[in-house]
């Protein structure tokens, strides 16, 4: 491996071994000789259990060559956006709200778990470790918070330049005819501060030299649509996903209500292989027991890697690209499972903006493409193609 650090990033549906794979994924890592460390941003904290030791906010040493963290998401929270958060409460008992409301509505929803993830940029800044494994929360809280550093972007960049001119200008007239909490130059700092390191988090995730996502699903129809829709909105936003894990396939020697569970799980197998292919599919089988402790941990390292590298880059598909076209470019985008009717586009000067279901995406367009107009887009297959020509916008 090269000396910067691989990050691999675990997330799936609630429910479906995710936290085990990631941990068993270390373990192999830490075995291999590679110094790793693995922290879990999922709210249920449950990586502890699954390695069978205490785990605290900092890191700590459970296998020779494996460290592993379960993050404060409060102190995080604390560390990186206390002032902005102190303002809030300022202001909110300025206007009159008690103690239990001034503490509930000074935090942006979700704010707490996605400052857990400055624990990535921390651990990549240091470079104590070769390997960083996610345990990544479910699918759904995961998604949203990988895409709120460019929600964050779009407000440094848009926002605050215009807050600072406004407040030099209403500041020394509002202290003199108001004693309502007005925002200084120190809050907007802080604020800039914790938005520009979730942004190189988001620059480090999506590097596709260092970071992959792997999918971690069970053989269940509803688990697998959910693994799609991952896949989609993961490519939408720029990170690699590199294998998908099907966890918790069931012997063949089963009987009774297993038997028919089974059958099921055949009957998905091979439309999982079909969907998901080219991406390699890692496999692990039920287990009779809870999968607890470094042993049994090992046991299902060796079913989902057998002698292979856990760290190594199991699959690179296409990346976003632009190409020369006649008259103009065409942007290209990898969205597997999209289509054309999910997707909507809109260009706003130097800045296209994306949805794809719920979600949304702005890509900051290069000089070559923000002086043409985004003029027509379709698929070829897993591929959206954004034509750019000259014309007005």
């Amino acid at each position: 491996m090269a000396a910067t650090m691989r990050i691999l990033f675990y997330t799936g549906k609630g429910g479906v071994g995710k936290t085990s794979v990631a941990a068993a994924t270390a373990l192999r890592c830490a075995q291999r000789g590679y110094r790793t460390i693995v922290l879990s941003t999922d709210a249920a904290h449950s990586l502890g259990d699954s390695l069978g030791v205490e785990l605290r906010a900092e890191p700590i040493e459970v296998a020779p060559n494996l460290w592993a963290q379960e993050i404060n998401a409060l102190h995080e929270l604390e560390a990186n956006w206390g002032e902005v958060s102190q303002y809030m409460t300022d202001l909110l008992a300025w206007q009159g709200a008690d103690t239990i409301a001034q503490g509930e509505l000074s935090v942006i929803p979700g704010t707490e778990e996605l400052f857990s993830l400055l624990q990535i940029k921390r651990h990549y800044d240091e470079g104590r470790f070769d390997v960083l494994v996610v345990d990544a929360a479910p699918t759904g809280e995961t998604l949203r918070l990988l895409s709120m550093p460019d929600i964050m972007r779009w407000w440094i960049s848009r926002l605050f330049p215009v807050a600072r001119a406004l407040l030099k200008v209403v500041r020394p007239v509002a202290r003199r005819v108001t004693d309502m909490p007005i925002v200084n130059d120190e809050v907007l700092a802080s604020a800039q501060k914790a938005i520009d390191a979730l942004v190189e988090v988001r620059t480090i995730l999506t590097d596709q030299q260092v970071t992959t996502a792997r999918i971690v699903m069970n053989l269940e129809k509803m688990v697998i649509r959910e693994a799609q829709r991952s896949l989609t909105y993961l490519s939408l936003f720029g990170y690699a996903v590199d294998a998908v894990v099907v966890n918790r396939i069931l012997p063949v020697e089963v009987d009774g209500h297993f038997a028919s569970w089974r059958s099921m799980q055949q009957e998905y197998a091979p439309h999982v292989d079909q969907m998901f292919g080219p991406l390699p599919i890692l496999r692990s089988p039920h287990f009779p027991r809870e999968i607890v402790g470094t042993e049994l941990l090992s046991t299902l390292a060796d079913r989902l890697f057998g002698d292979g590298d856990p760290a190594s880059f199991l699959y690179q598909g296409p990346m976003q690209r632009i190409e020369k076209a006649d008259g103009g470019y065409d942007l290209i985008l990898p969205l597997p499972f999209a289509s054309e009717d999910q997707v909507h586009l809109a260009q706003s000067a130097d800045e296209l903006l994306i949805s794809v279901g719920w979600y949304r995406h702005r890509i900051a367009l290069p000089q070559t493409l923000a002086r043409l107009h985004a003029e027509d887009a379709y698929f070829e297959d897993d591929l959206l193609r954004v034509t750019f020509r000259r014309g007005a916008a």
